[in-house]
């Protein structure tokens, strides 16, 4: 969990750092414009993409100045129409805003995006923490011998281990983090159990003295999906390390790239918008196989 969860760190907090320097560039001009004007539209439209506006308005002086701004999106803003204008009182020839510019729509996706992304990460440390403190405190109840079997269901390319608790004649789907004590359990074999299945939303149990910890939610039944029950006396299994199994999960990058590509298309941005959010969808998909549980084999 740990490892699945060092890539989204590292990708959350360096984009928040690139967001957060193009955010103080972005808005180093409009905290120099403390002027205050009323500007009134001239005509709009403008310009090859039609998105410039142009505005007549008075400085602090008397002075009256036309400007050409650039609004976020196409559109016909009604000449005659008042707007508030923001300007430099030292350089009044200099550029001006006004809400619904460029400018103002550019800092807005960046604030969004640094606290999207910093959402994400705290989110995931939360959880990251809830969820081992949970298991630690499973592992200190009281443990019992309750027959277990190791299962392993397949749905598209996630594949998850499972541990068949039989308690009181019932069968518990308990999900678990793989470990290679694993694949050598014979079926139903009696192992410790820390809880109950029955009444504890998390157990623990020990195999081969190692303990397993549950990944997410018990059930009833079956998961939905391809559902085997690897027989250990088949034959040996090269060994699982944490470097292969986190090749395993990567293969669910190849996400990445395509969110990416969406978050960019709805936040009508450019490559850097599609690089930072494959960059944090990357990570994200580090960390949630390593949370929900996935098996190497």
């Amino acid at each position: 969990m740990l490892a699945g969860l060092l890539p989204l760190l590292v990708a959350g907090v360096t984009v928040t750092a690139v967001l957060a320097v193009r955010f103080a560039e972005t808005a180093a001009p409009v905290r120099e414009a403390t002027g205050r004007a009323t500007a009134t539209v001239l005509r709009s439209g403008g310009g090859d993409t039609g998105r410039e506006v142009e505005l007549r308005w008075t400085d602090e002086r008397g002075a009256g100045r036309v400007s050409t701004v650039r609004a976020a999106r196409a559109g016909a803003v009604p000449a005659g129409r008042t707007v508030p204008l923001r300007y430099s009182p030292a350089n009044p020839g200099g550029p001006v805003f006004v809400p619904g510019d460029e400018t103002s729509a550019r800092l807005r996706d960046l604030a969004f995006g640094q606290a999207l992304t910093v959402l994400i990460v705290v989110v995931a440390l939360a959880a990251t923490g809830l969820h081992l403190g949970r298991r630690r405190a499973a592992e200190r109840r009281p443990g019992a011998p309750l027959p277990v079997r190791y299962a392993r269901s397949r749905r598209g390319v996630v594949a998850r281990p499972w541990l068949v608790v039989t308690e009181d004649g019932r069968d518990w789907w308990v999900p678990v983090h793989w470990d290679p004590v694993l694949a050598g359990l014979s079926p139903g074999t009696p192992v410790p159990v820390h809880g109950r299945p029955s009444r504890d939303r998390v157990v623990t149990a020990e195999v081969a003295g190692v303990p397993v910890w549950q990944a997410g939610r018990r059930r009833a039944g079956p998961p939905g999906g391809e559902v085997t029950t690897p027989d250990p006396a088949a034959g040996s299994r090269p060994a699982v390390g944490l470097l292969r199994h986190v090749r395993t999960d990567a293969a669910l990058l190849v996400v990445a790239p395509i969110a990416g590509l969406l978050w960019a298309y709805l936040n009508h941005g450019g490559a850097a918008t599609w690089t930072a959010a494959t960059a944090v969808a990357a990570g994200l998909l580090s960390w949630l196989p390593a949370v929900i549980g996935t098996d190497p084999t």
